[in-house]
């Protein structure tokens, strides 16, 4: 997990500014998770919260908290936005809160990914199970997808050039198997990164639909619904882009 840690300290200014600047915001994303809030309102916790990129849309109010590794994601929340949310650094295997004290956690963006060991990602399930009242509601979003993503060699994502700055990514995919990941091999360049080019490695954990689901009941939770898109379509397998999960705290 410190591997993981350091590696979201140098990459997390890059990621603000992709999904701030170079990247327009996904409307369809933020709609979801803004309905999820209000059918399921309450005391939520987000999990990898980052630099607060969806938790800045949600109604003050929301009685929010934030739970997020990388100081250097924590540092890049405004003022603005820390007003009325709990911002606390801590992993997700260890949540620093009561039990039964949540009525929603939000694990979003693929971050359950980013959890490369099945045994630790079973151990945040338990822990999210354990921090909800009963009843209380638990979303995941992942993306099973990635074993069937083709590899690539050095393809240029975007050249983004801004009014005062630039960032130019030139990225690699590759499959380990072996130890069950999805890696990008990434390279920065331009203003943003005045030093010079940066390389980046992202590993991401491999996680089939029915991995996940058989580890979040086996932590204590009903699957209530899984849908394949953020407009509620069904799971569909390959033809899904994304797997959305609703699961339950068991009734004790």
């Amino acid at each position: 997990m410190k591997t993981e840690i350091h590696l979201w300290e140098r990459y997390g200014p890059l990621f603000t500014m992709e999904e701030r600047d170079v990247y327009s915001v996904d409307m369809k994303e933020i709609q979801f998770y803004l309905d999820l809030r209000k059918k399921y309102p309450g005391k939520c916790m987000e999990l990898g919260a980052g630099d607060g990129r969806l938790t800045e849309h949600f109604p003050d109010g929301s009685l929010v908290v934030a739970l997020e590794p990388s100081a250097s994601m924590l540092s890049s929340w405004s003022a603005e936005l820390q007003i009325g949310i709990s911002r606390v650094r801590g992993i997700a295997q260890q949540l620093p809160l009561r039990d039964s004290s949540l009525d929603i956690v939000l694990f979003p963006y693929n971050g359950i990914h980013c959890i490369l060991q099945r045994n630790s990602r079973k151990q945040v399930l338990r822990e999210i199970a354990a921090v909800l009242k009963p009843g209380g509601k638990f979303f995941a979003e992942a993306c099973p997808g990635f074993d069937k993503r083709q590899d690539e060699n050095r393809k240029e994502r975007y050249d983004y050039k801004g009014d005062d700055t630039s960032l130019k990514l030139v990225e690699s995919v590759r499959h380990d198997f072996k130890r069950g990941l999805i890696v990008f091999d990434m390279e920065y360049s331009g203003s943003a990164v005045a030093d010079g080019p940066v390389d980046i490695t992202l590993e991401l954990a491999l996680i089939s639909a029915g991995e996940l689901l058989t580890d979040i009941r086996n932590a204590g939770m009903n699957v209530a619904a899984v849908w394949g898109d953020y407009d509620l379509s069904p799971w569909a397998s390959d033809d899904s882009p994304r797997l959305l999960v609703l699961a339950e705290r068991n009734e004790k």
